[in-house]
């Protein structure tokens, strides 16, 4: 976003006088971060995550279908976006199987109505749209590679063959746009090749065992792309080719990090190959042993992990449940403990309002801390939450990660 662009946001906030209250309450936060994180009590997660969740509700409810969109203070609700849609469901039906939350059968109700309206705009490619549904894009093999999890979420959920086949048609074509080096070279990221594909093997692998015929080809596939990221990550751990911008690939976001290190990790643990592992838990620690020392991450790294811009609650969500992923899987691993539990108080903090909040607001998490980073400036995107309740109820022992 440029200049001009970032500009004219801080212009649109400042027009409705609730937003001057969110700004002082905000810039209250900021200054303030460390008691608020002292004396968050522990009853405060839970909060977030009942708040969180009907946010997510009411961004599916709330448009004229039922896909989720984000709320941006300058401008409304856009849009749903098909993507995030997909990996917001799996959320929701993962709160919902307690029957203990207060919104418990609103998630269900909300997951269901969002998974058949990714079947109806599913493409005949079998791909899903990038993007939100007003840009009217091409099938995109990241944002495919999401809904396949939510696809996944409804099928272990209700048993339907209808999930089931839909995401075999998006694997098989998200197979046909990996060229012979691994990379996904063809209908991904602005023509661009990315190493958070990871993040797509990994739920294709997770569909595996209900796919026994396709088993030796698509693991050999996902190991192939996956060989393939390897060969962009330094001894450092860093990665290149890891940002969602074109003229930032140098210091990529902590949001798109998060999304190769977890990939890396679950296929690991997937296909029992501990170099992917190592590779994933060295990243892993290096921004866990940064975000202990400062209380807080930057927004982008570059390959001698030095950071810039403001935090992006987002990718500190993602990192804590992987965090939560690396300390289940190796109980000496204190440090993810302690980063984990430490980054989701956070989180909460920066989720609770000061300020009298509309239905619109209320819950969420915001794009960047303070709200006016350059990451989704004055915006509350639907995956910042989906990722912050994913994290809460890890911390709360709230039922199995989906």
């Amino acid at each position: 976003m440029g200049a001009l662009a970032y500009s004219q946001r801080w212009a649109a906030f400042f027009k409705k006088y609730d937003h001057w209250r969110y700004f002082f309450a905000e810039w209250n936060k900021v200054v303030y971060l460390k008691s608020y994180r002292k004396h968050h009590p522990v009853g405060a997660l839970e909060k977030s995550l009942h708040h969180g969740i009907r946010w997510l509700i009411h961004s599916i409810t709330q448009g004229p279908d039922r896909g989720s969109g984000t709320y941006y203070h300058h401008s409304g609700w856009t849009s749903s976006y098909p993507e995030t849609t997909g990996y917001i469901i799996p959320s929701l039906l993962r709160y919902a199987q307690t029957g203990d939350g207060p919104w418990a059968e609103s998630a269900e109700s909300a997951a269901f109505e969002a998974g058949k309206w990714l079947l109806e705009v599913q493409r005949n490619d079998g791909g899903w749209p990038g993007g939100y549904m007003h840009q009217q894009r091409d099938s995109v093999v990241f944002n495919t590679g999401q809904i396949i999890r939510g696809m996944r979420a409804l099928y272990l959920y209700t048993g339907e063959e209808v999930y089931k086949q839909s995401a075999h048609r998006a694997i098989e074509w998200i197979w046909d746009q990996l060229d012979a080096e691994g990379k996904f070279s063809s209908n991904d990221f602005m023509g661009a090749v990315r190493v958070y594909g990871t993040y797509v093997v990994a739920p294709i692998l997770a569909w595996v065992p209900h796919f026994e015929a396709d088993k030796d080809v698509w693991e050999a596939k996902a190991r192939l792309h996956l060989d393939w990221v390897l060969t962009q990550q330094q001894e450092n751990f860093w990665l290149a080719n890891c940002d969602n911008t074109l003229h930032k690939n140098h210091k990529p976001i902590i949001h798109t990090i998060a999304y190769t290190l977890d990939g890396l990790f679950d296929a690991g643990c997937l296909l029992k190959e501990a170099k992917y592992k190592i590779a994933a838990i060295g990243g892993a620690e290096v921004l866990a042993q940064k975000f202990v020392e400062r209380g807080l991450l930057h927004g982008r790294y570059d390959k001698q992990w030095c950071g810039s811009e403001a935090f992006i609650p987002t990718g500190g969500a993602q990192l804590a449940i992987l965090w939560n992923k690396i300390a289940a899987d190796d109980s000496h691993s204190f440090w993810a403990v302690e980063a984990r539990s430490s980054m989701n108080t956070l989180l909460s903090v920066i989720a609770t309002s000061g300020a009298r909040t509309a239905r619109d607001v209320g819950g969420a998490l915001q794009g960047s801390f303070p709200m006016w980073g350059r990451y989704e400036t004055f915006g509350l995107p639907n995956w910042a939450t989906k990722y912050m309740v994913d994290s809460l109820m890890n911390e709360l022992n709230w039922s199995d990660e989906r």
